[in-house]
């Protein structure tokens, strides 16, 4: 059960010829155990920097199964952590489609946005002060973005499933609401993620005097 660590180092400035430049460092640890992980985040701070975290779960595990965001959340309930899951999804098609999409989402109650990208060609039936003429199929392509959030996960199911049964590409992203900096709350994150996991460190130098 092996973990990989992306650090994101601050920024340093470097004069050369008489010009001041930016350099970006990043560095890749793969192959950890949990508890070198933590030992990682631990050493970090104190080196003196504030880390910001990103839990990065793989697309697929070793069984070629989708990790379940429903799992990781319940594992964040029970080890008494809050959180934020957001719906991500970025559906494209043409109007019929995408109204079948967007009633889905109405009858969840969530927001969403649509964007339309018309084909205007020399053969083309769109003309773009032809409202009626901007649902041919062959030359309009409508996306759509769910708005739909919540600190309980339970909430985001049923829209999960039904678009997950129309074949969509949906995922949940969650997000902790924890103490920065603190190496207790950071364990119990690590905990509720599946092996394979990337976390991503995103340090700055730690404001020592609290201003």
């Amino acid at each position: 059960m092996t973990y990989q660590v992306k650090i994101i180092y601050p920024k340093e400035e470097a004069a050369e010829n008489n010009k001041l430049t930016e350099r970006t460092f990043n560095e890749f640890i793969d192959g950890l155990e949990l508890e070198e992980v933590i030992t990682q985040y631990e050493q970090l701070l104190t080196k003196g920097y504030s880390i910001s975290v990103n839990f990065a779960p793989p697309q697929l595990d070793d069984k070629g199964i989708e990790p379940d965001p429903f799992m990781i959340a319940g594992r964040l309930e029970l080890a008494g952590i809050p959180y934020k899951a957001t719906l991500k999804l970025k559906a494209s098609g043409d109007y019929e489609s995408m109204v079948k999409i967007a009633k889905m989402i109405e009858q969840q109650d969530y927001d969403y946005d649509i964007s339309a990208k018309l084909q205007i060609r020399e053969n083309s039936s769109v003309d773009f002060e032809k409202e009626g003429s901007w649902f041919d199929k062959d030359y309009t392509k409508y996306t759509i973005l769910p708005k739909a959030s919540s600190q309980d996960i339970a909430d985001l199911k049923t829209l999960y499933d039904a678009l997950v049964e129309e074949h969509q590409k949906v995922t949940i992203n969650i997000k902790a609401k924890v103490k920065k900096d603190d190496d207790d709350s950071f364990a119990n994150q690590l905990a509720a993620y599946p092996p394979e996991t990337m976390i991503i460190f995103k340090l700055t130098d730690a404001d020592i005097y609290g201003e």
